[in-house]
């Protein structure tokens, strides 16, 4: 069987080990059902000593799943496959939600938080750089004038120990904006129209 000995993260070395019992004349890996062929451009940071496969470092492009294959007198014989999957990030957060909310129009708006991570991050929330009790990927915000400014999203993965935080800003307006210029003449216009037309008696 394959064993690893620790668990795999991203920009670590990592070893996987072909656990054999009895005597074998050769060893040699597969992944993905392939024979693993080393000294090319893919697999240019892994080798092989005596039983052991060894990743300097280990990357998410060597995601997959790994066999040895032992051989002797009486042929091959191939492990279990083991399931690399290589823990990273986050590696960007995104932020997304409206810029400018008119009090009035929502009660309430959402932030979302978004980042690329294995395994998922965890989130906290900060407003104008104090921490908020809020956790999760969405933040909702109430409109109002003291709930406007910049909030942070942080993203920690806990197995990569790695934080990573993006901002956006939230204006809150207590105004409706004017409307655009050819409407009000528009409207001037039928304002006019109506103050022109003659009263007709019956």
């Amino acid at each position: 069987m394959v064993k690893q000995n620790i668990i795999p993260i991203s920009s670590d070395n990592l070893t996987l080990t072909c656990d054999v019992t009895g005597r074998y004349d050769t060893i040699y890996w597969m992944k993905d059902n392939l024979s693993l062929v080393l000294n090319n451009t893919l697999n240019s940071d892994i080798t092989i000593s005596n039983n052991s496969l060894h990743f300097s470092p280990v990357k998410v492009s060597n995601d997959g799943n790994y066999q040895c294959v032992a051989t002797n007198l009486f042929g091959p014989h191939t492990s279990p496959k083991y399931q690399l999957l290589v823990n990273y990030g986050p590696l960007s957060v995104n932020v997304s939600g409206p810029g400018l909310v008119v009090i009035g129009s929502v009660i309430t708006v959402n932030l979302k938080c978004s980042a690329d991570s294995r395994p998922t991050s965890e989130y906290r929330w900060k407003y104008n750089n104090q921490s908020l009790p809020a956790t999760g990927p969405l933040m909702a915000v109430g409109v109002s004038l003291k709930n406007a400014g910049i909030y942070t999203c942080v993203a920690k993965n806990s197995l990569t120990n790695i934080s990573m935080s993006n901002t956006i800003g939230l204006n809150v307006t207590g105004h409706s904006p004017a409307p655009p210029f050819q409407s009000r003449v528009g409207l001037m216009l039928m304002g006019l129209v109506a103050l022109s037309l003659p009263l007709i008696n019956h």
